[in-house]
């Protein structure tokens, strides 16, 4: 359903639409019927419609200061007015549509057709944006099988990555260690898009966590959570060089 408020200070008028949208336009829900624009301001505020009907020429205040009365309004508005020189400033107001008294029945159901097309076009553009950032936010997370399901996590949070024969070591910043059932190589692919380099046969290791390399006893970098990690010989010339290149970007 759609929520709609009716304002206009000819009570006729307000009858006669409330009985077109129930019989040409059922999936519209009048929830308010205000004379006037203060009354209509209040209901808009208490109801939270989607769609205003307003009319134009009222006492006291008419719809163009009705409108005003919201910072950031989040209904849209049809119009009803007998008089159509006010249709280029309705649109300045930004007016969904224009509607012409007395309303034709027809162009009435049209005008809840548009809104209903725009709603429809809103609400898609509003999922395909919720799924691109959830797909960006899978994106950015690797899955690890553990004991009692799946976690899904940072590969930011992951600061190395040690072998232990079929399983492997998983070290975070922010959780304990978990043990997953899956290889250091097997790691190691699902890892390839991000910072991670392989220093030899048992250990993976973040760069972004790396604190130091330490030339002595062979060679071997110290990471940020204080553990050391030796660097394979056949590792080393390549694994240098590549921290001198991350240090000059």
């Amino acid at each position: 359903m759609i929520k709609a408020v009716l304002i206009d200070d000819e009570k006729n008028a307000l009858e006669v639409l409330r009985w077109q949208l129930t019989t040409f336009c059922p999936q519209v829900q009048p929830l308010a019927l205000c004379h006037n624009a203060q009354d209509g301001i209040a209901a808009i505020r208490k109801y939270d419609p989607e769609l205003v009907f307003l009319d134009i020429e009222m006492p006291k205040k008419n719809g163009f200061e009705l409108i005003e009365a919201f910072d950031t309004p989040a209904f849209n508005v049809i119009f009803t007015t007998a008089y159509d020189q006010f249709a280029v400033r309705a649109f300045k107001y930004a007016a969904f549509d224009f509607l012409l008294k007395p309303v034709d029945a027809e162009d009435l159901k049209a005008a809840v057709l548009r809104f209903e097309q725009k709603k429809k076009a809103t609400e898609r553009s509003q999922i395909d944006i919720l799924l691109r950032q959830l797909r960006q936010d899978q994106a950015a997370k690797v899955a690890l099988p553990t004991q009692d399901g799946i976690l899904f996590a940072d590969p930011g949070n992951i600061i190395r990555c040690e072998s232990s024969s079929n399983y492997c070591w998983i070290y975070f910043t922010n959780q304990p260690k978990l043990l997953i059932a899956k290889t250091l190589k097997e790691i190691e692919e699902m890892l390839k898009p991000f910072s991670f380099y392989r220093l030899h046969h048992s250990h993976l290791v973040n760069l972004r966590h790396i604190s130091r390399y330490v030339k002595a006893d062979g060679g071997y970098i110290e990471m940020a959570d204080g553990s050391n990690v030796a660097i394979s010989r056949q590792k080393k010339e390549a694994f240098i060089a590549l921290l001198l290149q991350q240090e000059n970007r």
